[in-house]
């Protein structure tokens, strides 16, 4: 049986996914590795977090914002 925390957690993680494939086709020129990494970073900042609805879109713009200054 799935709680709504462990359905919403794998809802994030497939969001999550589809972002990192949006980067990957956005930014050719960044391994997918490095983009893996960045997500991950920006997601943990948000481990605390007690509502996950707008977290994607706060770690992509992080990411995108990490990428353009680099």
């Amino acid at each position: 049986m799935s709680t709504l925390d462990t359905m919403a957690s794998e809802q994030l993680d497939v969001h999550l996914a589809q972002l990192e494939e949006r980067l990957d086709r956005d930014y050719a020129n960044v391994t997918r590795a490095r983009l893996h990494a960045l997500v991950d970073r920006e997601r943990a900042r948000f481990d605390g977090a007690r509502i996950h609805a707008f977290l994607p879109i706060l770690v992509e713009r992080a990411v995108r914002a990490s990428l353009a200054a680099t």
